[in-house]
């Protein structure tokens, strides 16, 4: 299996424009994100450089009333920074200027005036739908009610937390029928998410650290009961928006993605890294698995990993009425793990508001998980 990607490092953006104010506005937008290293001039030092924002970074251009565009420096230039992706700012444009910002392969253009809100969802358009900056998203999808995907969704959080350089994992509970995540460490917040319905764009950074609810070892649980939000109109770009912003925030990214036919379940699916179908080991949750095992691999390419993993198991060395020969034939001998029974552990877990390995790291369930974990993310 690849090596995972190495730890993310702040990228390099420019700033280039001579109107100060807005200089300072956006510099400040920028550096409050947390995750950019800026430098910042007037237009005429870019068009007298040889280089950009650094290998890889981006240039936010400012062209003015676009004058600037009828500079031959800029295209000469443009080819040069090819790999730097390129924000160009402007006022109102007639078509012909238009026509060379396109020339100028610009990931986006903003229109002044324009707001801080607008500005970062360019930033997040730019770096792409959950995409963050080499951020892994690992996603859990039970197979059946009760499967035990959030339990290991928390076990992976956990560990992976515990693990990172950056200590903090992100975790994102997607079932707002339950809050499963929130309830079962016993967290919660009331939060009116109305107004954030009414404008998901609202959602940046700094909304994001008001809303999380933190548990260590350095758990960042984004986890709210809100049945009604599946039915609401803005419910797609919402969580869309919240898994954008926590995608570019965190390293490692844990969702607890409900097996339900919703709007974003193809999204998160489409842009995981690793994703777990968690089942029992009875007919009806074998037969779940294998239709999303099936149904991932053949809608989103055989590519992503996929990792289906029977919780709850119970083998003996003879009489099981469900052996592993029927689980590797129910899935298609797509490879599968195993993590065994131990409702004495999760009855206590439950009840004390804990993570499994936090009451026991010799408990055969933990070891067992701890091995897929080791497997899956090399560590």
């Amino acid at each position: 299996m690849a090596a995972p990607p190495p730890i993310a490092q702040r990228r390099g953006v420019a700033v280039f424009t001579a109107d100060k104010e807005l200089r300072s506005r956006l510099v400040a937008k920028l550096k409050s994100l947390g995750r950019y290293e800026v430098r910042e001039d007037d237009p005429q030092a870019f068009l007298a450089a040889t280089r950009g924002a650094g290998q890889g970074g981006l240039v936010v251009f400012d062209v003015g009333d676009g004058t600037l565009l009828d500079d031959p420096r800029l295209y000469t230039l443009r080819e040069r920074l090819s790999e730097h992706q390129l924000i160009v700012i402007s006022s109102a444009l007639s078509p012909e200027r238009v026509r060379h910002v396109v020339r100028l392969q610009a990931a986006d253009w903003l229109q002044t005036p324009f707001t801080d809100a607008e500005f970062e969802a360019s930033l997040v358009q730019v770096e792409g739908s959950l995409a963050g900056l080499g951020s892994r998203v690992s996603t859990f999808i039970g197979a059946t009610g009760g499967a035990g995907a959030t339990t290991m969704s928390l076990m992976a959080a956990y560990l992976l937390a515990r693990k990172s350089a950056a200590g903090e994992t992100g975790l994102v509970d997607l079932d707002f029928q339950s809050a499963s995540c929130g309830a079962y460490l016993n967290l919660g917040k009331e939060l009116d998410l109305d107004a954030l319905l009414a404008g998901p764009e609202r959602l940046d950074t700094e909304l994001l650290d008001l809303i999380k609810l933190d548990r260590p070892p350095g758990i960042a649980l984004y986890s709210f009961e809100r049945p009604g939000l599946y039915f609401a109109p803005n419910a797609n770009r919402l969580v869309l928006r919240l898994l954008d912003q926590v995608a570019l925030k965190y390293r490692d990214v844990v969702i607890d993605l409900p097996n339900l036919e919703v709007p974003w379940f193809d999204d998160v699916v489409s842009h995981s890294d690793n994703i777990f179908v968690v089942f029992e080991t009875n007919v009806p949750s074998l037969r779940q698995a294998r239709r999303l095992v099936t149904q991932i691999k053949e809608k989103h390419g055989a590519h992503l990993n996929v990792v289906p993993i029977a919780n709850k198991t119970t083998f003996k060395l003879i009489g099981n009425t469900i052996s592993r020969g029927d689980i590797a034939k129910m899935l298609g001998n797509v490879k599968f793990h195993t993590v065994s029974r131990d409702e004495e552990l999760m009855t206590d877990a439950l009840n004390r508001a804990l993570i499994a390995p936090e009451i026991s790291q010799r408990a055969k369930m933990v070891k067992e998980f701890s091995h897929i974990f080791q497997t899956v993310f090399g560590k």
